[in-house]
């Protein structure tokens, strides 16, 4: 009986290390980057990121929505451009060091929407 509580117990204790309690996350130094923060807080927890990039993320469009028209030319020809409405999504990549895995932080809105890791630094 007591050999299958500790058991039980082991094995409880091994799940909750396996998986963390912040699974989108950066630790940085003695600080956790959090999805939801601001991009002024994770520059206060995490320095200046090594590269940023940005795109335009196309917004899903659904029954009530329409493309938006922009007539572009001269006054003698003119074109009809459909433009899909898209969210500026910005990227910023942080090397914690060698041998560990580049983080790519995505905001939208300006707080951190995710964080997914890349490769390992060399």
């Amino acid at each position: 009986m007591k050999n299958s509580i500790c058991l039980t117990l082991f094995t409880l204790v091994s799940i909750s290390i396996a998986n963390p309690v912040f699974a989108d996350s950066l630790r940085c130094n003695t600080k956790l980057a959090l999805v939801g923060d601001t991009k002024a807080e994770i520059i206060d927890k995490c320095g200046e990121p090594v590269m940023t990039d940005s795109f335009c993320q196309p917004i899903a469009a659904n029954a009530n929505t329409q493309a938006q028209g922009v007539q572009v030319g001269n006054n003698n020809v003119q074109n009809n451009i459909a433009m899909a409405a898209c969210e500026n999504v910005d990227i910023w990549t942080y090397h914690p060091g060698s041998g560990k895995f580049k983080a790519h932080l995505y905001f939208a809105r300006g707080q951190l929407q995710s964080v997914r890791y890349g490769d390992r630094v060399k």
